[in-house]
């Protein structure tokens, strides 16, 4: 697997793997309201840090890696991540994540923090944790799971 900054030609390729995370309606806050312009302008901006991780000439996975706040939250970064989920449990998400960490450490950023860990989704909350990451909160019922209700969401922070 190689991971490289995406590209214009991958638009098309990470706009397929989004609609397919955001269907499974278990990972993302994001609905199918939205928009590939909405998208575009926003998660799969190719100004923010957006990376692609590619198998045998295929994207099977994406992640974005951006400032979580303006100003003065701006030395934190936050970071989403996509896998494809044919190429589940093939260590992508681990190798996303160290690769998000090193991009963090080289743009200067002072620690990571995700805001909306799904409580269910215990495959990202094992490789958050795996690397480094702690939960440093929890929302009760911070997510509209899908198919078990309103499930709580992690806050997760890593110094880098």
């Amino acid at each position: 697997m190689h991971i490289r900054p995406a590209n214009k030609k991958d638009l098309e390729a990470i706009w397929s793997l989004w609609k397919v995370v955001v269907n499974q309606k278990v990972y993302f806050p994001y609905d199918d309201s939205f928009s590939r312009e909405q998208i575009e302008s926003s998660w799969i901006n190719l100004n923010n840090n957006c990376f692609v991780a590619e198998l045998e000439k295929e994207i099977v996975g994406a992640y974005i890696l951006k400032p979580n706040q303006p100003g003065y939250g701006s030395h934190i970064a936050n970071a989403s991540y996509m896998v494809n989920s044919q190429k589940r449990g093939m260590g992508l998400g681990h190798k996303l994540c160290a690769h998000s960490i090193n991009a963090a450490k080289e743009l200067g950023y002072y620690a990571m923090q995700f805001n909306l860990v799904v409580s269910t989704n215990s495959p990202a909350i094992k490789v958050w944790l795996a690397n480094g990451f702690e939960i440093i909160g929890t929302i009760p019922g911070g997510f509209k799971h899908f198919e078990k209700g309103y499930v709580d969401a992690h806050i997760f922070y890593r110094k880098l």
